[in-house]
């Protein structure tokens, strides 16, 4: 993590906003609990990602695939509101080096998993009330970005340039940035369904086996759709 400490004070100072308000909520539901499912699509912005589309057969877009959301949303007036989520993504690829065969002329194969989550807290804004036939809400804040990255299978020692089998892993974090844009639909007083697409900007240094690597782009879209319990 670059800069925990900047994570840290960014949270007291939403804690201690919710807490000033807490004694006077904008209504009798002023928490929501929302659950989110949709698609993320790397951004593959960093050295990590361009040298294995230099190397490897694919690309990032591979590793797209559902992420799982949790949100707790605590308003602190009519329509601003601490958010703070917690998200998980997991992507899979198996490739092969583009100039490079075996002695029998086979590809030389092997699978990358990377598992990403990430824990962040926030403002959200209603653009109009919430109990708006349609209420349109915007947000951003901060995020502490986890990865595992592991690879599994045939590698090339370019010194002998003999073929072994091995596995790679590394595991590290970073702070980032997110910023959300939603539409949220109230169903009943306490029941709601929304749509939302969040932005993620974060880069991790590579550790473990992969610290020669340079830096990795953890950063993507998401889209996703859920559904949002007040309480």
């Amino acid at each position: 993590m670059r800069n925990p400490r900047a994570l840290i004070l960014f949270l007291a100072a939403l804690l201690a906003v919710s807490s000033i308000a807490s004694a006077r909520p904008y209504n009798s539901s002023p928490n929501s609990l929302k659950f989110r499912y949709g698609e993320f699509e790397l951004d593959g912005d960093s050295i990590y990602w361009q040298t294995r589309r230099e190397d490897f057969f694919g690309s990032e877009s591979a590793f797209d695939d559902d992420r799982l959301g949790v949100d707790f949303t605590r308003m602190v007036s009519e329509r601003l509101g601490v958010i703070v989520s917690v998200s998980q993504h997991e992507g899979q690829q198996t490739t092969a080096f583009r100039d490079f065969v075996d002695d029998f002329g086979a590809d030389i194969e092997h699978t990358t998993d990377l598992e990403t989550a990430d824990l962040s807290a926030g403002m959200v804004f209603y653009l109009l009330r919430r109990d708006a036939i349609v209420a349109p809400y915007i947000g951003a804040g901060l995020g502490v970005y986890f990865y595992d990255l592991t690879e599994t299978g045939d590698f090339i020692d370019f010194d002998t340039f003999d073929i072994f089998n091995g596995s790679f892993t590394g595991q590290g974090e970073a702070l980032g940035l997110f910023f959300l844009v939603g539409i949220e639909v109230p169903v009943t007083a306490s029941f709601s369904i929304f749509g939302e697409a969040r932005w993620h900007d974060a880069r991790a240094d590579l550790e473990g086996d992969f610290h020669d690597f340079g830096e990795i782009d953890l950063g993507g879209k998401e889209l996703s759709f859920g559904l949002s319990f007040r309480f």
